[in-house]
């Protein structure tokens, strides 16, 4: 049994002297373009290690840790291998704060949206605030971009 995604794409329509007539054109959709069709933005395959600060609506830091980022889209992250101080999430409403360092140091401020599918604990996060810190002259200035 193959655990591949498939989707059946919706058939169109067609309006003719008041009456609609269904064209069968519906075809299969296989693997990565079943997720592009459910999705708003693609996501791509990385392993980025990041660091990870478990805020909760208050403010105050709940926890911190690593995490490897998976996958990443304009949208949000995948988030895997999740370590943190404490082995476990609060029950109240959080945020997390993501950061991690390609050519600049960034950040991102995110809502938790999934809990793990698979074998392994996964947290799937939405961007609500992203920006990026850029290092130069001894001194620090931060861009950023709310959603």
């Amino acid at each position: 049994m193959s655990t591949e995604t498939k989707v059946r794409t919706p058939a169109r329509l067609h309006h003719s002297d008041t009456s609609l007539h269904h064209i069968s054109t519906a075809h299969e959709v296989h693997g990565p373009e079943a997720r592009r069709y459910f999705r708003g933005w693609a996501r791509n395959e990385v392993n980025l290690p990041a660091k990870v600060e478990v805020k909760l609506a208050t403010g105050r830091k709940f926890t911190n840790g690593t995490a490897v980022i998976r996958d990443i889209s304009l949208k949000g992250a995948l988030l895997g291998k999740l370590q943190l101080k404490k082995p476990y999430l609060p029950v109240e409403p959080f945020r997390i704060v993501l950061s991690f360092r390609r050519e600049q140091e960034i950040g991102a401020l995110c809502r938790p949206v999934r809990f793990g599918t698979g074998p392994h604990f996964e947290l799937a996060v939405a961007f609500e605030d992203i920006w990026a810190v850029e290092q130069g002259d001894g001194r620090e200035s931060s861009r950023r971009k709310s959603r």
